[in-house]
């Protein structure tokens, strides 16, 4: 079982949260206000931008493999 360093460890962890916040806050979006939407809408809506989420995604994706290659040593 190979060990490492805390230091090491909570920054891996605290960088995974900001990016898994920051995907979190891409997916939820932007309230749309009702004057944007068709009149036969109905209920709240949200603005999603694609490119956005891909990027955030791809972010998340790369922190896990920097956690998968640090820690993920044998």
């Amino acid at each position: 079982m190979p060990y490492h360093s805390t230091a090491k460890i909570e920054r891996l962890e605290k960088r995974l949260q900001e990016r898994f916040d920051h995907l979190v806050k891409v997916v939820n979006g932007s309230e749309v206000s009702p004057k944007y939407l068709p009149s036969h809408s109905t209920g709240p809506h949200r603005s999603v931008f694609a490119e956005d989420v891909r990027i955030a995604v791809d972010d998340f994706s790369t922190i896990l493999k920097e956690i998968k290659a640090s820690l993920g040593k044998r």
